[in-house]
């Protein structure tokens, strides 16, 4: 941008000076010769007044050769009767025609111009008087004020571009500073502001910048703080579950749901940890996603176990690293799969495979053979559902696709039911994943049965 802004100052002004330039040097060019040719009429208008009373050639001779013209033989005198006196270079046709035209001319001689001017004299005689102008005089001085015009020209150039380079500086360094700022802010860097500078409309597309940051400040803090006091709240049925849990009969029954009160707790408390954490602070997130398949594929195929249901799984890919936490992908699987086992029958089968695609992605294929759904398109709409739930799991699963570089995509399976594909972005190697969490999730339970 700054490059452009002098390239225009410079082709602009480049052109005005040119404008202005090459009429002026014609201008003097024409000045200069018309200066030459007005002396050269002086000095014959000098010798005209002796031709009318001279009788004697040598008269005429000492007058012409007492003037700087005629010492230079540039000075002649064509007489009727005592003809032509001095250093003449023209013809006498020339001479001829200008006496019987009685009219001032200028010709074209070698090395410069002749000035030809015709004098009367008594008894209706004319003579003419022969100036010689050479060329040198014609264009003397030309050269010098050529090269300074042509000097101004370049000076002008010249500080015309440095002063278009400085407000090229001055407006390229304000677009930069609300670059770099909005750069922070989308890093989230919420701090980051910009010091308005440059233009009148730069500065107050800082200032409303400012204010945007500002405002997105507040709002953000607002919502950490509802997200915040939502979680605490959930603490009162959450301690009356507790204590439901504990007055059930000491068994399986109690210890399982023991681990779910367990679980729902610590998600509460881990909504609340990250509700105050500031963006910028916030950990680069990473797992390896065959330890996160194999533990959500262990949890439910227990459960399929239990049903009855048919249930297929492939050993995933080793070594694939998502950016993404263990337990966000997790719960997205477990979205998926719990859809599978909430909106199908007991007997329809179910199979998750892991695809690495061409692309730096890796696919999550989660098949049923249950009755699919009625609307592909809308079944991705979030808190749009054709089924008894709130139509937020598949858009959870869409997010966390999306936050990687992939997509969640629905369709028909080849088992007859729907196929759910899962795709995410796979992680750049130059950091390794952390340990997986599957232990955790092991005691929990895992598993979230919503559906959409």
């Amino acid at each position: 941008m700054r490059r452009s802004y002098v390239w225009v100052a410079l082709a602009v002004t480049t052109l005005v000076a040119l404008a202005f330039v090459i009429p002026l040097a014609m201008l003097v060019r024409t000045a200069v010769r018309d200066r030459a040719l007005r002396e050269a009429e002086r000095q014959a208008l000098g010798l005209s007044a002796v031709l009318v009373v001279a009788t004697d050639r040598d008269l005429v001779l000492n007058s012409i050769m007492s003037t700087e013209a005629g010492k230079h033989g540039q000075l002649a005198a064509h007489l009727p009767t005592l003809g032509t006196v001095g250093t003449s270079r023209v013809g006498g046709d020339l001479v001829v025609r200008v006496r019987q035209q009685q009219v001032a001319a200028t010709v074209e001689a070698a090395g410069g111009q002749v000035y030809l001017r015709p004098v009367a004299l008594p008894e209706g005689l004319i003579a003419v008087i022969e100036v010689y102008v050479p060329a040198a005089s014609l264009r003397d001085g030309v050269g010098l004020a050529w090269l300074v015009l042509i000097g101004e020209a370049i000076v002008l150039v010249g500080v015309s571009t440095v002063l278009a380079d400085r407000l090229a500086a001055r407006v390229v360094g304000a677009s930069r500073d609300l670059a770099r700022t909005a750069t922070a802010l989308g890093a989230g860097s919420l701090h980051a502001r910009v010091r308005p500078s440059g233009p009148r409309e730069i500065e107050d597309v800082g200032g409303a910048l400012n204010v945007l940051a500002d405002r997105f400040t507040e709002l953000l803090a607002t919502e950490r703080a509802l997200a915040a006091n939502l979680s605490h709240r959930l603490r009162v049925p959450l301690t009356a579950l507790r204590l439901n849990t504990e007055t059930l009969p000491a068994g399986p029954d109690r210890d399982r749901q023991a681990r779910m009160v367990d679980r729902l707790e610590q998600e509460i408390n881990a909504v609340i940890v990250e509700a105050a954490r500031p963006l910028a602070a916030r950990p680069r997130l990473r797992c390896d996603l065959g330890a996160v398949v194999t533990d959500r594929t262990a949890f439910w195929g227990a459960l399929a176990e239990d049903q009855g249901r048919p249930w297929q799984t492939q050993p995933p890919p080793a070594g694939i690293t998502v950016p993404a936490a263990f337990s966000m992908v997790a719960e997205a699987l477990d979205v998926l799969l719990g859809n599978v086992f909430h909106h199908t029958p007991e007997t329809a089968a179910c199979r998750v495979s892991v695809q690495r695609g061409p692309d730096a992605t890796v696919s999550v294929v989660v098949d049923d053979a249950g009755p699919g759904f009625r609307d592909a398109e809308s079944a991705l709409a979030r808190g749009a559902s054709g089924a008894d739930s709130t139509g937020l799991g598949l858009d959870i699963a869409r997010r966390l696709a999306a936050d990687t570089g992939g997509r969640l995509t629905v369709g028909r399976s080849d088992l007859g039911g729907a196929q759910v594909v899962l795709t995410l972005g796979v992680a750049d190697d130059d950091a390794p994943a952390p340990e997986p969490r599957a232990g955790l999730w092991k005691r929990l339970g895992g598993g979230a049965h919503a559906r959409r």
